[in-house]
């Protein structure tokens, strides 16, 4: 944990840096439609591999896993090519829809940055399964350092809002070759073993995936990204902008070990095994403890001068989106901590377990943004009441998984 830290450290040090010269280049409607298109792109994502990515730290042997990983591949060309044709017949109705008809030029990104996240994705799940931790840790840090130099790059040509869009998908697809590279050889000695027979064996074998994950993890992505969507329908661009740019930076101390932690905790319980569940309620306990402390200081610094912080170093224009970050800090703490803990669903094959979870979040979420339109809520009235819902789902949620390991 501590070495994917390291690599995801410097890459938040990176990203939070860059931040005041992209708020001092792009303006709030600009950052509106990088919301959007990030909360488009993360929907998608879940799809392209049909979650069999999550199952690659699983197989016992090389052989097993490199078919797995085929079938991902073949999974990310079908469903790829399947947005292509959509999106070119329906980008105008969906993104009017949206509010979002500034978006329309640039739909074709959406498409290349669902495959280039697949593919990271799919690499970096076998990073995990080869407990290659200090690779990841590298491309994190590529991934933000290139993503960055991308939107303030573009934007000093005035290239805005694309520079943002094109910086989003470097930092989501970033580093991908360099993963390639590293595991050729592996891939390259054990491609022999890739046949037909053994691909539909899996997609048999690991069906609870695309049965119950996939669907369980576009619907957390939904209620994670779902205040950006119905933001930009209910308040515009402008308020989507500040909402976007509260979450983004929201996403520095607090995810700051989140991801990677995950990834190496997923390792260490997928080696363990569920018939060891003394072991894997140790480790849990000790991971909660640790993340609910790490979370805390940042926590309170955004509660107690949010609004200040982003005055200070993003300008005056940006102080409604350090309002949304203090509102916002509690709720992005209890997600944080519970976030790694949902991978004991996946040892202990409750998949099932997890799409209710997800189905739940996704309905309050809606509830709430119904509400908020039906009542005529303020945007700041809606995000608070929507960060305390969460908050209660989050921790019912860390609770329940804590008490399924016996």
């Amino acid at each position: 944990m501590a070495l994917l830290a390291s690599g995801s450290g410097v890459a938040k040090v990176v990203g939070a840096i860059s931040i005041p010269i992209i708020t001092r280049i792009y303006t709030p409607e600009h950052m509106g439609v990088l919301s959007v298109f990030v909360a488009m792109t993360a929907m998608l994502v879940p799809f392209g591999t049909l979650a069999y990515s999550m199952a690659l730290p699983l197989p016992k042997n090389d052989g097993l896993a490199i078919n797995l990983a085929a079938l991902c591949l073949i999974s990310l060309g079908v469903m790829s090519a399947v947005f292509a044709l959509v999106l070119s017949l329906f980008a105008r109705p969906i993104l009017d829809l949206l509010n979002m008809q500034t978006l329309l030029p640039y739909w074709w990104l959406l498409i290349f940055t669902v495959i280039g996240a697949g593919l990271y994705e799919i690499l970096s799940q076998w990073a995990t399964r080869e407990k290659a931790f200090k690779i990841v840790a590298k491309t994190n840090v590529w991934q933000s350092v290139s993503g960055s130099f991308v939107k303030i790059g573009l934007g000093f040509l005035a290239l805005k809002p694309l520079g943002l869009l094109l910086g989003h998908m470097v930092t989501q697809a970033g580093g991908t070759l360099s993963l390639a590279n590293n595991f050729k050889d592996k891939f390259n000695a054990n491609k022999r073993h890739v046949t037909i027979r053994r691909v539909l064996f899996l997609v048999k074998h690991y069906s609870v995936f695309p049965k119950y994950r996939m669907p369980s993890q576009f619907l957390l992505v939904f209620s994670v990204q779902a205040p950006l969507v119905f933001s930009a329908k209910l308040f515009g661009t402008e308020t989507t902008g500040q909402l976007g740019l509260a979450l983004t930076a929201l996403a520095l101390p607090i995810a700051l070990f989140g991801q990677t932690t995950s990834q190496a905790y997923y390792g260490e319980i997928a080696k363990i095994g569920r018939k060891s569940p003394d072991k894997i309620r140790k480790l849990t306990k000790f991971v909660l403890i640790r993340l609910f402390m790490f979370s805390l200081i940042p926590a309170a610094i955004l509660m107690i001068g949010g609004p200040w912080l982003f005055y200070t170093f993003l300008g005056e224009t940006w102080i409604k989106a350090g309002v949304f970050a203090r509102i916002l800090a509690i709720y992005l703490m209890a997600q944080f901590v519970s976030g790694p803990i949902m991978n004991i669903l996946n040892v202990f094959e409750r998949q099932g377990l997890y799409l209710r979870f997800n189905v739940v979040r996704m309905i309050l979420v809606v509830l709430v943004f119904y509400a908020s339109y039906y009542f005529s809520f303020t945007a700041t009235y809606t995000i608070t009441v929507y960060s305390i819902v969460l908050t209660a789902h989050y921790s019912a949620i860390s609770l329940k998984i804590y008490r399924l390991i016996k």
